[in-house]
């Protein structure tokens, strides 16, 4: 079996079966914040709304592909979520951290999480038909539009924590989530604020020439000063390149040309020749400014890599190669079957002492694009299944 193959082969046997059983807290329900190299749990983490919304995502979206996955886990999860995290303090919104057993460690109101929260109650919604999960949705959009909503463009970082640097991450991840309540609902008023962000995206985070998106800003949307100013991460090129694919699919706009610059600056300047991962970071002009790599980058590489294959687009099938090769012979290696070794160094050196769960929202993005261009493979357009 061909790497893509082998790889969604992986995530639907091993990966997706492997944090259904380890992934969950028995004693005080909710799921882990990350897992140890042998795949026991570990006490005592504090839990990051955004994870705890990541993974309600994933069992949610594997059931609606008919996977068998953990519908009842999810919805049994954000149950959980929504009873300790949202307005638990008496405010609207939900809080930033909680405790391992449950109870508000930060309450910080923070852009980020509320992106993954939208993203969970989006396929939550969709896998279930059950409307309480889009009124969920609907009542946290509401809030943020009244409390969040910056009138220079898109959201403040947070409520009663940091205003800066201002980032693109979270607003990327907003766009991820409105697009997905879209497809779920076919609401105009979702699709236009999913647009309002791709018009942040067009005045703001992309740089043409190089062909970069820019990582950190200032209150007024200037580009930030300073290393923070110079920061630009492969991993992220590679997702906002897949993004604005999906856009385009969703909203029938033309594609926009930076799907494919991104994805070329990536190739062009992100990879590090001595292990063939992504770097962490670069800066505009190619240089390495954080040799490591982890897993999500190349789970980002290897998801947009299968999507451009499945387009047959020019360089398609060795760029996925590349990726696979990265996947499939670093992070995938001698670990802990289901797991992965999330960090190496520069030199290609392991360097991790956990496995993170919020990082199977990544990889599990790359196994769906990666199933889907296997069952094109498998069943070529016109053949009768």
């Amino acid at each position: 079996m061909e790497g893509v193959g082998r790889f969604a082969q992986w995530g639907l046997e091993t990966a997706l079966p492997f944090w259904a059983e380890h992934g969950w807290d028995d004693v005080h329900g909710g799921f882990a914040e990350s897992l140890a190299l042998d795949g026991s749990s570990i006490s005592g983490d504090m839990r990051r709304v955004r994870v705890q919304a990541r993974q309600i995502y994933v069992f949610a979206h594997a059931h609606h592909q008919g996977w068998g996955f953990g519908l009842e886990r999810a919805e049994e999860a954000m149950n959980l979520l929504r009873k300790r995290a949202w307005r638990v303090d008496g405010r609207p919104g939900w809080v930033h951290l909680l405790t391992d057993r449950g109870l508000v460690a930060n309450p910080v109101r923070d852009l980020y999480d509320h992106a993954f929260i939208l993203l969970a109650l989006a396929w939550l919604g969709r896998a279930s038909g059950d409307q309480a999960w889009f009124d969920l949705a609907d009542e946290t959009l509401a809030w943020l539009d009244g409390a969040m909503a910056d009138p220079a463009g898109g959201y403040v970082e947070s409520i009663s924590g940091a205003h800066w640097p201002r980032r693109q991450n979270p607003h990327m991840h907003m766009f991820e989530a409105l697009m997905a309540l879209y497809e779920a609902t076919g609401r105009a008023d979702v699709l236009a604020r999913a647009s309002a962000i791709k018009a942040l995206f067009d005045r703001v985070f992309y740089q043409r020439g190089p062909a970069v998106v820019r990582e950190f800003f200032n209150a007024d949307w200037s580009r930030a000063t300073g290393d923070l100013g110079s920061v630009v991460e492969p991993g992220h090129l590679c997702e906002w390149a897949w993004l604005l694919h999906e856009f385009h699919r969703l909203s029938g706009q033309p594609l926009d040309p930076a799907a494919d610059t991104l994805f070329e600056t990536a190739m062009q300047s992100g990879i590090n020749p001595a292990t063939g991962l992504l770097y962490a970071a670069i800066n505009a002009r190619g240089e390495a400014l954080d040799g490591s790599s982890r897993t999500w980058m190349q789970t980002e590489w290897l998801r947009v890599a299968a999507l451009r294959r499945r387009l047959d687009l020019p360089g398609a099938a060795a760029h996925l190669q590349a990726a696979e090769a990265a996947m499939l012979d670093y992070h995938l290696d001698n670990v802990i079957s289901g797991g992965w070794i999330d960090q190496f160094d520069a030199r290609g050196k392991p360097a991790s002492e956990r496995i993170p769960a919020s990082t199977l929202y990544h990889v599990f993005g790359a196994i769906i694009e990666c199933a889907c261009l296997e069952s094109d493979r498998t069943h070529p357009a016109g053949t009768v299944v």
